[in-house]
């Protein structure tokens, strides 16, 4: 059995709700999946199990359009959890609702893939069934690469490495606190992160405390951990 957890950021991106959360302590009885600045998708999604994740692409134009970016975000995927993420020349079609499976992350370039919400992206992350990120689809909106868009580069690589934080089990922080360089969380439901130019390292400190709860988490469910 799996659970489809739907995750969106807009470029206006809507504030999301704000719940009580508890501190970053590793819990006694049960996975910790939220704190200052970071949330995990939970119930649905509460870890990371060993498995390496392939990243895929709806189509050729997907791939070529998509794979200069998901490259770095690969690197840095790996390098936060400890799991290979690699980059693939595979095409995996994907269709909105229905869960991508065997720990792939297929990415669509689409124009207003919601048309509900014409100046979205959005992602579709899957749980099994101990609640491990096993596999997501990602669409992300081709209008912010038009001629004449008012969107900024380093806007949609923050819109791209959000999503992805999505794929693999976070969701959108309940706080939106800053570090000691005056950032936000890029995983933050807002518009005006201060993410301007980070490079190809985009993932805040507070971000990165996320990635590490999901892989800490791991420990309340051996039976994934092979």
């Amino acid at each position: 059995m799996r659970t489809r957890i739907a995750a969106a950021l807009t470029v206006a991106l809507a504030v999301g709700a704000v719940i009580a959360v508890p501190g970053d302590a590793h819990g006694a009885t049960g996975p910790v999946v939220s704190g200052t600045g970071w949330k995990i998708s939970a119930p649905g999604i509460t870890h990371l199990d060993t498995k390496p994740w392939a990243i895929a692409f709806h189509d050729t134009t997907s791939r070529t359009k998509l794979t200069p970016y998901m490259r770095n975000v690969a690197a840095e995927l790996t390098s936060r959890t400890g799991v290979t993420f690699t980059v693939t020349t595979k095409l995996v079609p994907v269709t909105r609702g229905t869960c991508v499976p065997g720990h792939t992350i297929s990415l669509r370039w689409q124009s207003k893939p919601d048309p509900a919400h014409p100046g979205s992206s959005f992602t579709g992350a899957c749980g099994n069934s101990v609640h491990a990120a096993n596999g997501a689809y990602i669409f992300i909106n081709s209008d912010y690469w038009k001629t004449g868009s008012t969107i900024s580069e380093p806007t949609r690589m923050n819109v791209i490495w959000h999503e992805a934080g999505h794929a693999v089990g976070l969701a959108h922080s309940a706080t939106c606190p800053r570090d000691g360089n005056g950032l936000t969380p890029l995983m933050c439901a807002t518009g005006s992160n201060g993410h301007q130019d980070l490079r190809t390292r985009r993932y805040t400190s507070w971000d990165i405390k996320g990635f590490s709860h999901l892989v800490t988490n791991r420990a309340y469910y051996p039976t994934v951990n092979r």
